[in-house]
């Protein structure tokens, strides 16, 4: 944009000095035409000035090393000209942030992708807070503010952690409290105060001794999977790369966790999606925490932590 009012500006000298030297009639219309030029561009390019915006889409997790796009997308109610549109992307991580101009096509539907580096793990945010609309000599241009932003998270590959004879094997069922009906149950002899319609009278008649069916149930989990503080990219695809393979280890044998990134609020974690979106959350100055942390427990039965 800069370069074609710099192309202008030196024209319309030239046109100056023309007419300064040269006062005949064709000088004359030759300056009149230079100066209805900026008039012109306006109004052709006022409506589509008025009416383009953007958009951005991108991946929410990605892998580390796998191959994705940031795509700028071109909206607009109606088709109107104009040359193009100037776009301004910050980028922010862990301990780097940088901002990069990107000029986009003005077409419907128009886009333009930018790589995502996952070289390494991590959060990195995505902003677009203003946009410029050129006209179609790039003599103008009119801002469009907006205020989005997109947290994109890189997980390494899971990574077994050396000290795994900690972790629980599985859910231990105890007797359910109050009795009850329950899926999984127990077999024992019959106590003074148990009720008599939890005997197994067929059961019972064969040991010929009162046998009661004991209702048991998995306790309110309080497992917590406390990650430490990294220092440096390495120890962060380490780390990031052991809470992956812990938590599949927890949720393939059905048994939900909390998990607490230093000193932030711990977390329920009942599936992949939870953990994703905790991580972003957790990685992130930009997002603020959700609601679930609200939940967490301030007394955790076991903790397992993970560090470099």
């Amino acid at each position: 944009m800069n370069i074609h009012r710099i192309i202008y500006a030196l024209t319309l000298a030239a046109s100056i000095i023309f007419y300064i030297l040269y006062p005949p009639w064709i000088s004359i219309y030759l300056l009149v035409l230079l100066l209805l030029i900026i008039p012109f561009d306006l109004i052709i390019s006022l409506p589509g000035l008025l009416t383009k915006g953007m958009l951005f889409i991108a991946p929410e997790v990605l892998h580390k090393g796998s191959d994705a796009v940031l795509t700028l997308i071109t909206t607009h109610k109606k088709s109107y000209p104009i040359r193009c549109i100037i776009a301004k992307l910050y980028v922010s991580g862990d301990g780097f942030s940088a901002a990069r101009r990107f000029r986009c096509p003005a077409d419907k539907d128009g886009k333009r992708e930018v790589i995502i580096d996952t070289s390494h793990s991590g959060v990195t945010v995505f902003k677009l807070k203003r946009c410029w609309a050129v006209s179609i000599l790039g003599l103008f241009s009119l801002p469009i503010n907006l205020d989005i932003h997109k947290a994109v998270l890189v997980l390494p590959p899971p990574i077994k952690p050396a000290n795994t004879k900690t972790l629980q094997r599985g859910i231990i069922l105890y007797p359910k409290p109050g009795g009850g009906y329950s899926e999984e149950h127990d077999m024992r002899k019959y106590r003074y105060g148990d009720p008599v319609r939890s005997i197994h009278w067929k059961i019972s008649a064969k040991f010929d001794s009162p046998i009661i069916r004991q209702p048991l149930a998995a306790p309110p989990h309080s497992r917590l999977v406390h990650v430490m503080k990294w220092d440096g990219e390495l120890q962060r695809d380490l780390i990031l790369g052991r809470l992956l393979w812990v938590s599949d280890y927890m949720l393939s044998r059905q048994m939900p966790f909390f998990v607490k990134y230093c000193d932030k609020a711990a977390y329920e974690v009942n599936s992949e999606t939870d953990l994703t979106d905790y991580l972003r959350s957790a990685l992130c100055q930009e997002t603020e925490e959700t609601e679930k942390s609200a939940r967490a427990q301030t007394r955790f039965t076991w903790v397992f932590r993970i560090d470099a």
